[in-house]
């Protein structure tokens, strides 16, 4: 592993790169997939759409009335209750659905918890670590859980739904920014130790039209959209996949040095109004 670490660049290496960048195309239908953060927004829209595909979708969240309104009519989604910052949760959670008779196949980490900090004073500490647990930790910890049943399945797939903000940190989002960031760094590694096992693709949506963000007067993306989007870009084979506005931020990594970028993406960004 170190050895392959520290190797210098070469054109069959380069050459290899991209031929794991063209994967083959990815069928999202007859899958059973377990979906984070299906009772509302993103969550709710996938969930809908796969099942509309014919996959049978396993929901999970915090809230259980939410996870049943996602669920209304439609026999192929079913709601599990699971707090993603709890280890027990997420073993009863896994433990019932292996009883439901359930073979998951692809696991979509989407769940997040989103909110406006500021450094300078004032951080509610409590509130942090309950973002890095949910955002961070939790998707870390299903993932290592899952990884032996998935690898008991045919193409099995791990999708994780990011954030520019993890590569590009939003200051008036501290907390959520190094969450998703921290995110991000864990599925680049994923993708590196599975590689020819175990599909790793990592979404990175703009700015969506979800609860979270409802009082905010930015230009957003339905839910429904957002999913529409995902669910193509994912069938092409794609390892990451930007959906609208994101597609810029992905531009300008490539142009801009870190320091630099951060700044644009800061004065573009409208700040939090108290």
């Amino acid at each position: 592993m170190l050895a392959r670490a520290g190797a210098t660049a070469s054109p069959i290496g380069a050459f290899r790169g991209l031929a794991q960048t063209l994967r083959q195309t990815m069928k999202l239908t007859g899958r059973t997939v377990l979906l984070t953060g299906g009772g509302t927004g993103i969550g709710r829209a996938l969930a809908r759409q796969l099942a509309d595909k014919g996959n049978s979708v396993l929901i999970c969240g915090r809230r259980l009335e939410r996870l049943e309104e996602t669920a209304t009519g439609s026999s192929d989604i079913h709601p599990y209750r699971c707090d993603l910052t709890s280890s027990d949760d997420i073993q009863q959670m896994l433990d019932a659905i292996e009883r439901d008779g359930h073979r998951v196949d692809t696991v979509i980490s989407n769940a997040a918890i989103f909110g406006f900090d500021t450094l300078a004073g004032g951080l509610d500490l409590q509130e942090a670590k309950q973002i890095i647990d949910a955002n961070l930790y939790g998707p870390i910890e299903l993932t290592q859980r899952m990884l032996d049943g998935l690898r008991e399945t045919s193409d099995p797939a791990i999708i994780i739904v990011g954030s520019p903000g993890g590569l590009g940190p939003l200051a008036n989002t501290p907390i959520y920014s190094s969450s998703k960031a921290g995110l991000h760094a864990y599925t680049l590694c994923l993708r590196y130790h599975l590689d020819g096992e175990i599909r790793v693709i990592e979404v990175f949506p703009p700015v969506v039209d979800t609860p979270a963000l409802a009082e905010k007067n930015w230009k957003k993306m339905s839910s429904e959209e957002c999913a529409r989007r995902m669910v193509r870009e994912i069938e092409r084979g794609q390892e990451q996949v930007w959906i609208g506005e994101s597609r810029m931020f992905r531009f300008l990594r490539l142009v801009l040095p870190p320091g630099r970028l951060f700044r644009v993406v800061n004065d573009w960004s409208p700040p939090e109004q108290g």
